[in-house]
């Protein structure tokens, strides 16, 4: 059996249009998060974004669709293949409005992307992980925050600004290291994904290769 795995959280409007391709007949408007092809040769199951790398590099999953953020978070080996364009957004530094942030200076950062904020930001920043509402802490808990900006709403509605962009992420698909490429189920997945692409030569995540294994 041919394992995929697809996001869900923001993505999950996507991921699920791409389930319905790859098993036809699946009600996406269920709770399962497991869906099985009717001649039992594939399985899909609908994973957290961060968890989708680790997925694949321990070998649970053959084919993912996953977000550069958090391969890059993670660290996992895995193949990065083509770029989907199916969100773009950005890891940024936020501060509260009028907050200044010296570039080399002492500063805190709140951020779910400490191994993140360690490569991008300076060796004196001292980082605190936290799990989510990471807009709640600039202003309050510490000086700044490291997150995933899409629109920057959220940032604006509790008073934060982006101080710096420091990286740009896109979602791909990616394949293990166990992963046969050549395996004819695993093309068909894959060119399945591939249709699904919004702009299919986007390169909006294409200078990540310095955080982004490959």
């Amino acid at each position: 059996m041919i394992r995929v795995a697809l996001p869900g959280g923001r993505l999950s409007s996507q991921s699920r249009h791409l389930l319905t391709q790859l098993v036809p007949g699946a009600r996406t408007d269920t709770r399962r998060y497991a869906f099985t092809r009717g001649d039992g040769a594939l399985e899909v199951l609908l994973l957290k974004v961060p968890d989708i790398p680790t997925a694949v590099e321990r070998g649970h999953v053959d084919v993912a669709v996953a977000s550069d953020e958090w391969i890059a978070e993670t660290g996992c080996e895995i193949r990065v293949l083509d770029p989907l364009c199916w969100y773009h957004v950005t890891i940024s530094l936020l501060a509260p409005q009028h907050h200044t942030v010296a570039t080399g200076g002492t500063y805190s950062v709140a951020t779910p992307y400490p191994r993140l904020a360690a490569r991008l930001l300076p060796a004196t920043a001292s980082i605190t992980t936290i799990a989510g509402a990471v807009e709640a802490y600039p202003g309050r808990f510490t000086d700044t925050a490291l997150d995933c900006v899409e629109t920057g709403g959220t940032a604006a509605a509790n008073g934060l600004v982006v101080v710096r962009e420091l990286m740009r992420a896109d979602v791909r698909i990616v394949v293990g290291a166990h992963t046969d490429v050549s395996h004819p189920l695993v093309r068909e997945v894959i060119s399945v994904m591939q249709a699904t692409a919004v702009h299919p030569d986007c390169d909006f995540g294409a200078l990540n290769e310095s955080v982004i294994p490959r």
